[in-house]
């Protein structure tokens, strides 16, 4: 499939129709000495733990937050929701990615990073899931904003490529992790350690509106079309849209 133009139309990136990959079939019931719990058993490719977040992760899958505790008082809340196999997503990281991650580290803005994996199923891989899980280990390594920059740099020419995992680890030297923390990132991303918070991500931008990606909302709410595509096709214009959406 050809990489579509950056000026076509936002919304032509669309997850599949129905609910997220969640296995609702297999329900155990477990009674303890008052309450009865259930447990939900998830048909995601990892085997992660009970949905734990990574650091600078929020809890329920609603995103890392880059730079966690840089927000100044008042800094506006941007959250930006995409998918690692999105083109479009590229051409906005290649636009505007390094103006958002700069204002996120000196606190200008609370910049908070939804990886999606809805591209999985209209792809036929699990690249976006395992990209997601892979900038999860980096978050824990520290360094979230330097390997979510460096996979993008990965971006396949071809969309549907998808990403081996050759270049999802090559990507945490890119982004600097070495020794003792490349060492746990890499058995974190063989592990697929938080392939339950992937899925949790994907879940929670669907109950959050979000349709398609990339889509940006500013403290709560969405940037229009015409904000998405200056974003994606003007380098270094995300002061100027966060100026009018604020």
């Amino acid at each position: 499939m050809p990489r579509p133009d950056a000026s076509a139309k936002l919304s032509a990136t669309k997850p599949p129709q129905g609910p997220s990959k969640v296995l609702i079939g297999a329900v155990i019931a477990v009674v303890l000495i008052i309450v009865g719990g259930i447990a939900w058993l998830r048909t995601d490719p990892f085997a992660g733990p009970a949905a734990a977040a990574p650091q600078g992760g929020v809890a329920g899958g609603k995103g890392v937050v880059m730079y966690p505790g840089k927000a100044k008082a008042g800094a506006p809340v941007v959250d930006l929701y995409e998918d690692f196999q999105c083109p479009i997503c590229g051409q906005l990281e290649q636009a505007n990615g390094k103006s958002m991650t700069e204002m996120a580290k000196a606190g200008d803005i609370k910049l908070v990073v939804h990886t999606m994996s809805f591209l999985d199923g209209n792809l036929g891989n699990d690249s976006s899931a395992r990209a997601a899980n892979a900038a999860s280990c980096a978050a824990d390594a520290g360094a979230f904003p330097e390997y979510h920059a460096a996979v993008f740099a990965a971006q396949p020419e071809k969309e549907g490529n998808g990403y081996s995992d050759k270049t999802l680890k090559a990507a945490a030297q890119s982004a600097g992790i070495k020794g003792k923390k490349l060492t746990t990132f890499t058995q974190c991303v063989d592990k697929g350690s938080y392939g339950g918070y992937v899925e949790d991500t994907q879940k929670a931008a669907e109950e959050a509106g979000v349709n398609g990606s990339p889509q940006i909302k500013v403290d709560g709410e969405s940037l229009d079309e015409a904000q998405m595509r200056t974003l994606i096709e003007k380098p270094n214009s995300f002061s100027q849209i966060l100026k009018q959406a604020s």
